[in-house]
Parts: structure tokens; C-alpha cells; sequence
């Protein structure tokens, strides 16, 4: 078992390859070891460099299980707490999170200071206060006033509010340091060393905050139209995201999801979700725009059959109503090979059938109709895709949402539509990376006007706004299941969304079980009696929420 601290030398491992963000890619070489150095003579370029790498695959990760449990992708088991989700699932990211990326930040940031290197310490403050956010809303209280202590091995729970709370206080500071002049700058791998968006990132960072606390604190919408206000948050062109690399030596640089679709045996990493592939294909009158981007096709139909796809010779469960829920099938002749949430079936051969990853975010193949199966690793973008954490569109559909809060302000049908519009043209400007897509296939102007206005048409005549707001939300954010897991709790919408498989679910997992590497290793940290315990912003009710379960 690890303990939540280790000594300084083990936390820093040496990067022989890193990528940039902004559409490029570029080796860098580190041939100094920090494992050699001694706290004081430690690089803060080459510990700020892991930091900025480790944050990127952790937010991935934990992004995954996100995607998971809100339908963004398919989730094997159906029992959230036992099947699904152990105590042990989240061991290697929590250890991730506090032996690798705050932990260096705490031996990175006094090396900064004695050297004036604002921007170094602006930079690791925005990381530490998305991470600690991101631990609080998957876990609820967590350590970390005592966190980083080299004395305290068995440091206490902080209660989630208070972490928060620390988060914007790391978010004004950093916006001090990235307007302060540094005698030298940091390798950026996210801006490029462009401190006007970092300092609009500390701002949207507060957006998220305030949204995700609207339904505790009653001042939360005012901060947050504070801020909308300042028109300082990031817009077209400023994403927030990690771009991945091509090269599949060791280090591998591909996207994670590449890697685990594209193999010489075909798709080795799960199912693509029937509920999503469902809802983008015929939630409307018309195909959404991103579906040849998000998924690829091995096969053009989907077969009755026992032996490949045993739900295709069983009954729906009771609990999927006739017309509202998809079961086992998108489409016979279509294609769509995945499953339904919650299905825990063996695996048969089928990794030359089932639907994979496509060319956004993992940088794999856009669907062009060419049916090819995959057996190897050269498809499609290589792997060159990306993580996206923050983008323009969700801010929009933070203030489409906000919009029609308490206390809310401005149009929330032509937000959305902003989000939906900046969403479609960001996947759509993937299709450069993709050399050997045949481009005839690419949704055109007209097609994407088409969906625009079934959207705008949903939203006219739903009775409940909001939950077309969450759909289209939940749409965009493939690739990025945090926000979504967070709105789904938030919210409970969307309202049709795919049920467990399950009839009789144990509830709705409503935060993570702790780490059993810690709750084994630290007597302060209890572990939880069930996954329906709630975080700090959620007062939603504890059962029956959210509906789809």
C-alpha cells in the first residue's frame, strides 16, 4: 500500500517526451534528472513540466469515469458500488493527484518565488485549484489543509466548501502573478505563454465554481454574472485542453483512448454508448453533425445474433419504456456497435465489429463509410487528439444554464445555440488531422444549419428548457465526463437518459468511494457507507435522483 506522501526524490520522474497544445506537436528533451537533485537544486522548469503532463493525464482519467456513469460512454457493471466501482478504482489517480501534481507544486513553488518566476507559480496555482476541485467533486471532503505536511502522514478530511473556498483564493493569486513581470517563462504546454488566457482561465475556473455551487449558495449566480460581466473568461480560440502527440515509442504520446481502440487486434477498450450513439443519430429529425466525428464504424450492420450480441435475442428489461429508451441495438443496418449502461455481458469476438473511438477528441479515424477494420495502429489522426477540460462551448452552455437560474441573466436559447455552434465547428475542424478521410462525408453547411434549427425547435416547445440545455451539454462534452458527471447531479437531467440495465440499481453513485489505499493507510479517513453520499453542493434529493439513475 502507498502512503498519501512519499519522499521528494520518488515524486519527479523524468519526461523524455512531452506535446504541446494549439493544434502542434513537439519533442522536448529533458536530460536532466531531477531524481538526482536535492530539494533545493531541483529545476522548477522540469517540475513545473510533469506537473503540467501528470495534470493532463489525471483530468483524462478521471474524465473516463465520468464519461462512465453518465452515459458518455458505456459502464461495465451493474451495481454502481460494487460492480462497477470498487474502493480500489480511483488508487493510482488519487496518488496521481497528491504524490505527483501537488506535491511538486509545494516543492516547485518556493524555488519559483526565490527566483521572481511568477508565471511558474501562476501557472501550478490554476492546476492546484482545478485539481482540488476535482477531488471534492468526485470524493466530497478530502485532505488537504494537512495534505502536504512532511510530518503528517495521516493528514484529516477538509470539508468540501473549504476546499473550494482555498480554490479561489489559488485563482485571485494566480491572476496577480500572471499580470507581474518574470525574468524568465515557463514552458506552457497549454497557452504557449499567452498570460491573458491563463488569466481568463483563472476566471472561467470561478465560473465553474459558482455554477456548481448555485444550489447552496444563494450569492453564486450574482458572482458568476460578475464575472460574465467582465467579459474575462476564455472564448473561440482559447480553449482549455492537452493536445497529444503521434509517437507510439516509449514514452507513448497517443491520445489514451487511441491507444486502446487502435491495436493490431482491433478495439481492446470496452464499448461505445448506445445512449449517446442513440441520441446523436435519432434524437431529432435530423443526425447531429458530430456523430461521423465521434465514432467509427468497423461494420455497416449490427447483426441478430447470439453469439456476437446476446441482447439481440433477449427481451428489453421492463424498466425500458417501448420508444423512449434504445436497447441493445441503435440501428440494425447502420453499424452502431455498443451497449447499454450498466451491461456486464462477457466479451465475445467482436473487436473487429464494435464501434470505436473516432477522430474527436482521440485522434482516430473519422467515419467516412469505408467499414475497414482495425488492425493496427496507423489510423486516422495517429492518435493526435485531445483532452478537452474547459472549452468555449461550455461556457456557454454555463450561461445558458446559469440563464435560467434564480437570479439568472441573458438568452438561454441563443446561448445554447452559441455552444452548440462553437461545439460543431471545433469537431469539425478535426478533420484536417484525419489524411486519408474521404471528405465528401463531411457534414456541410446545410447539415449543420438543419440540426441548429432542430435544436432551436426542441427548445421552443419543451416544456422543461433545461433539460434540452443538458442534452445538448452533455453532446458537446464527449471526451470531458466531469462537468458532465457534475450536471448530471447538479441537475438530474438529462430526463431520458438510458436507465441502468439494473431494474432494482442501488442508487446513483453521488461521490466515489475513498481510495482503499488510503482509507487503509490513513485511520483520519473513513471510508463511506455508500456511493449515495452527497457532496457539499448537491442538496438534490439523497434517493430517486437523478431519474435516470
Amino acid at each position: 500500500m502507498k502512503k498519501i506522501l512519499k519522499s521528494t526524490g520518488l515524486l519527479i520522474a523524468m519526461i523524455s517526451m512531452v506535446t504541446l497544445s494549439s493544434c502542434e506537436t513537439t519533442d522536448l528533451e529533458l536530460r536532466e534528472d531531477p531524481n538526482a537533485l536535492s530539494v533545493n537544486a531541483a529545476n522548477p522548469d522540469l517540475l513545473l513540466n510533469k506537473i503540467q503532463t501528470q495534470f493532463a493525464s489525471t483530468i483524462q482519467s478521471f474524465g473516463t469515469v465520468g464519461s462512465e456513469v453518465s452515459r458518455l460512454k458505456w459502464m461495465f457493471g451493474r451495481n454502481y458500488q460494487d460492480d462497477a466501482y470498487s474502493a480500489s478504482t480511483f488508487n493510482g489517480d488519487w496518488e496521481d493527484s497528491y504524490q505527483v501534481i501537488l506535491k511538486n507544486i509545494q516543492v516547485m513553488t518556493p524555488l519559483a518565488e526565490a527566483k521572481g518566476l511568477k508565471k511558474h507559480i501562476g501557472m501550478a496555482q490554476v492546476i492546484e485549484a482545478y485539481t482540488i476541485v476535482t477531488l471534492v467533486d468526485y470524493f466530497g471532503d478530502i485532505p488537504y489543509s494537512e495534505a502536504l505536511s512532511t510530518t503528517n502522514l495521516t493528514p484529516k478530511l477538509d470539508a468540501g466548501k473549504d476546499v473550494y473556498a482555498a480554490a479561489l483564493v489559488l485563482l485571485d493569486k494566480a491572476i496577480l502573478n500572471f499580470k507581474a513581470t518574470a525574468p524568465a517563462n515557463p514552458k506552457d504546454f497549454y497557452y504557449n505563454g499567452n498570460w491573458t488566457r491563463w488569466e481568463k482561465l483563472a476566471n472561467t475556473i470561478k465560473l465553474k465554481i459558482y455554477l456548481q455551487t448555485r444550489l447552496v449558495d444563494a450569492t453564486a449566480i450574482s458572482k458568476f454574472n460578475a464575472i460574465i460581466a467582465s467579459n474575462n473568461f476564455i472564448g473561440t480560440g482559447e480553449d482549455f485542453e492537452f493536445q497529444w502527440g503521434t509517437s507510439n515509442a516509449n514514452p507513448d504520446s497517443r491520445h489514451p483512448e487511441y491507444v486502446n481502440n487502435y491495436t493490431p487486434s482491433g478495439v481492446d477498450a470496452g464499448y461505445q454508448s448506445n445512449w449517446l450513439m442513440q441520441e446523436m443519430k435519432n434524437g431529432k429529425s435530423v443526425r447531429d453533425p458530430r456523430l461521423r466525428y465521434y465514432f467509427y464504424r468497423q461494420v455497416n450492420n449490427v447483426p441478430i445474433s447470439e453469439q456476437d450480441l446476446r441482447c439481440s435475442v433477449e427481451p428489453a428489461p421492463n424498466h425500458y419504456v417501448a420508444g423512449n429508451y434504445v436497447y441493445c441495438r441503435i440501428d440494425a443496418d447502420q453499424g452502431y456497435w455498443g451497449r447499454d449502461h450498466g451491461n456486464d455481458e462477457g466479451i465475445p469476438n467482436d473487436r473487429a465489429k464494435r464501434t470505436a473511438s473516432g477522430l474527436y477528441p482521440a485522434g482516430g479515424r473519422f467515419d467516412d463509410n469505408t467499414f475497414r477494420a482495425i488492425n493496427g495502429i496507423s489510423f486516422g489522426a495517429l492518435g493526435g487528439g485531445i483532452t478537452p477540460i474547459i472549452l468555449a462551448s461550455t461556457v456557454d452552455f454555463w450561461r445558458a444554464e446559469a440563464a435560467l437560474s434564480p437570479g439568472g441573466t441573458g438568452d438561454a436559447k441563443a446561448l445554447m445555440l452559441a455552444g452548440v455552434n462553437k461545439s460543431i465547428a471545433k469537431v469539425q475542424g478535426f478533420i484536417s488531422r484525419d489524411k486519408t478521410a474521404i471528405t465528401s462525408f463531411v457534414p456541410t453547411p446545410a447539415d449543420v444549419a438543419a440540426y441548429i434549427a432542430a435544436v432551436d425547435a426542441r427548445y421552443t416547445a419543451a416544456p422543461n428548457k433545461l433539460d434540452v440545455v443538458i442534452t445538448e451539454f452533455f453532446i458537446s462534452l464527449f471526451g470531458n465526463g466531469t462537468d458532465a458527471y457534475n450536471a448530471y447531479r447538479r441537475t438530474g437531467l438529462p430526463r431520458m437518459i438510458q436507465p441502468n440495465i439494473e431494474e432494482k440499481v442501488d442508487g446513483f453513485i453521488r461521490s466515489f468511494l475513498y481510495p482503499a489505499s488510503v482509507t487503509g493507510t490513513n485511520p483520519n479517513i473513513k471510508q463511506k457507507a455508500k456511493v449515495t453520499q452527497r457532496v457539499f453542493w448537491d442538496n438534490n434529493p439523497e434517493t430517486g435522483f437523478p431519474f435516470g439513475n
